[in-house]
């Protein structure tokens, strides 16, 4: 894997003591002892769940959250909300089992690439984050051996060399994987400034009967 730059309680409610009434949600710390503040925290402070299964075990804001297994998730609604996948309709990808894929990839010999809607850290809204996490679901299988090797790649908007910040190839399992930038590395990236828009490009020159890339969520979180 290369990289550009990388960053990378519950409470259990339970009685402190036997009460005579019923507290009324406010007052439930109000009657725990100080002693006993750690096991009797209001159920208001369990957190939240996340948005989509990448934002899983991350903090900040999640400005994009997608996971595929949605009925209401299709090509068609991600297109009207700003993705673009190349030459749609006539594109590979597709939505099947949950996993947004390479159509039939055991018979592909081609290039495929994606691109997600723009987060401009310039934008009144997004100022006050200094990095943007990209999270992604997914399992990688293509063939390293191959010439050129199959590849599965992140790039910051336009397919260039220098914008490139993962290459993955091999067989890898299914994982979460995130990906920091800071915004004053994406500024340090030609033509990039403040815009960070993934770009997802799978390259295959030879035909593999692997699964190719599946990705089964993918999340922009905005991190103060």
């Amino acid at each position: 894997m290369r990289t550009l730059s990388l960053l990378v309680v519950a409470f259990v409610a339970t009685g402190c003591h036997d009460l005579e009434h019923v507290p009324a949600p406010d007052a439930l710390t109000q009657d725990c002892p100080k002693s006993d503040m750690p096991t009797c925290a209001s159920p208001d402070l369990a957190p939240p769940l996340p948005k989509c299964k990448a934002a899983s075990g991350l903090m900040g804001d999640a400005l994009i959250c997608v996971d595929f297994d949605q009925p209401t998730t299709t090509l068609t609604d991600l297109m009207a909300k700003g993705w673009t996948f190349v030459n749609a309709p006539l594109h590979p990808w597709e939505i099947a089992n949950g996993k947004l894929q390479v159509n039939n990839f055991a018979m592909f010999a081609d290039t495929g690439s994606f691109k997600m809607p723009l987060t401009d850290l310039a934008s009144a809204t997004n100022q006050k984050y200094q990095s943007v996490t990209l999270a992604v679901v997914q399992r990688v299988d293509v063939d390293q051996n191959a010439l050129p090797p199959q590849t599965a790649k992140l790039i910051l908007g336009q397919d260039l060399a220098q914008r490139e910040f993962t290459t993955l190839t091999g067989k890898n399992p299914r994982q979460q994987n995130q990906y920091t930038l800071m915004r004053s590395d994406l500024a340090a990236v030609p033509g990039v400034g403040t815009n960070f828009q993934p770009l997802f490009k799978l390259s295959s020159g030879a035909l593999y009967a692997g699964v190719g890339w599946q990705i089964e969520s993918i999340a922009v979180m905005g991190n103060p």
